[in-house]
């Protein structure tokens, strides 16, 4: 007996295949992609999900300029759109729940929504807020509530390690072969065709979350360890290769919280740290940069550039305490807010001091108790799981990952992107699947 759902599929799929052959090969063409899509969002509906986080997170239709038109991202957000529908209110295989953390989330939110409305500049924060922020908190729930197995989580693991590869090995081409490249040494990709990933603090960014599952799953060893270790190798060639002082942080931080973790090594091997870190600079040729290299005497312009910038997020809040100057207001406000002007407004490039700014100190109250939230459930997680070597693995990287993101959100503007909510969609899975019980919603 064929289920209703399954024949629905080959019936709708038909059908679009017919119309399509009447109307134009394109359409023809569309179809048969469909079929597989379909088959895909029923079997593991997460995928679809999971696809658009990447290509979203990752920008992987951004690294060629032949893959902007196909539009890819929109037509995954459409299946996603579809897929939570489908499971949540027709067959209900899904069940909404909530961590509290999760409703922290929502209250920053709501904050945020309130703060479009109020902003400074509000065509800016709502275009923002609907096309970005609004996707990642929506995702950031899906995901969480659509993994049901150990073995998805893997498969979404693996996804995360394979897609920062391929955003890595695309760096380091760039970087061996001069493209793309600014401020004489930085890597970036698709500057010139106007990516997110064109600017080299961005770029780190987005590869730090992969680091933290490619280097977990390489410490644990057995199958799959090895290519674990050496995607973990380019990617942190690539992150050397932005010579990105949060990218480093967020290197050392992963990498001490992933071995600390893992291993009991004597406290003398940590006094060596700063010394690593001082390696590490080295490699990254940081004193080669144009901006904060070693051509600059006492604090560099780079640094300067922060402090300004920090000094004007503060100014923000001080002005605006409870819902800021609005998303993706801090660039259009820096010139009333700096107390020094030199021709041109400065990002922000911390994650704290972005929050402060855009949603007030309300705002970053809220943001600080959801990640320390994150951070307290993932030790929570680590101690549940440590009998069972794959669940402990994943846990670790979600953990470190978070560690990361903590260290490196000093330097680097992350606070309404993917990364964050990347690791809670998937922390709030793994404490499902580990039978802790939480509180559904009917």
């Amino acid at each position: 007996m064929i289920g209703a759902y399954p024949l629905g599929i080959a019936l709708l799929s038909a059908s679009l295949i017919a119309v399509g052959a009447w109307l134009s090969p394109l359409l023809l063409l569309a179809g048969w992609l469909l079929l597989p899509a379909l088959i895909l969002a029923q079997r593991w509906p997460v995928m679809l999900c999971v696809l658009f986080v990447l290509f979203s997170a990752f920008r992987l239709h951004e690294l060629n300029p032949a893959l902007l038109g196909l539009r890819i991202p929109q037509m995954l957000a459409l299946g996603s759109l579809a897929v939570l529908f489908w499971q949540v209110g027709v067959v209900r295989q899904t069940r909404i729940y909530l961590y509290p953390e999760g409703r922290v989330l929502l209250l920053l939110f709501a904050l945020s929504t309130i703060g479009v409305v109020l902003a400074t500049n509000r065509p800016l924060a709502a275009a923002y807020w609907s096309g970005n922020w609004v996707k990642v908190v929506l995702m950031c729930f899906t995901v969480s509530w659509l993994i049901q197995s150990r073995a998805q989580l893997r498969c979404v693991a693996w996804l995360i390690i394979v897609a920062g590869s391929v955003v890595a090995v695309c760096a380091l081409y760039n970087s061996a072969h001069g493209l793309e490249v600014v401020e004489g040494t930085r890597v970036t990709i698709g500057r010139s065709w106007g990516s997110t990933l064109g600017d080299p603090n961005d770029l780190a960014l987005v590869l730090l979350l992969p680091l933290s599952f490619a280097f977990s799953r390489a410490l644990y060893g057995g199958k799959g360890a090895l290519v674990a270790g050496g995607i973990m190798l380019v990617l942190v060639m690539a992150i050397i290769a932005t010579q990105s002082r949060g990218g480093l942080l967020g290197i050392c931080g992963v990498t001490g919280s992933l071995v600390l973790r893992r291993y009991r090594l004597p406290r003398w091997v940590w006094l060596l740290a700063p010394v690593l870190i001082m390696v590490l600079l080295m490699l990254a040729g940081i004193d080669q940069r144009q901006s904060g290299g070693a051509a600059e005497s006492g604090i560099d312009e780079s640094a300067m550039g922060r402090l300004y910038a920090w000094q004007a997020a503060a100014s923000m809040a001080w002005t605006h305490p409870v819902f800021g100057v609005g998303l993706d207001n801090f660039l259009a406000n820096y010139f009333f807010y700096s107390p020094h002007w030199d021709g041109k407004s400065h990002a922000v490039h911390s994650t704290w001091f972005q929050v402060l700014a855009e949603v007030g100190i309300v705002g970053l109250v809220l943001f600080v108790a959801f990640y320390v939230a994150l951070l307290r459930r993932s030790r929570q997680l680590l101690q549940r799981v440590r009998e069972h070597w794959e669940a402990s693995c994943w846990a670790l990287a979600l953990y470190s990952g978070l560690v990361g993101f903590g260290i490196s959100a000093t330097f680097l503007t992350q606070a309404f992107t993917w990364p964050l909510y990347i690791l809670a969609a998937l922390l709030w899975a793994s404490c499902r699947i580990e039978s802790e019980p939480v509180r559904q919603i009917p």
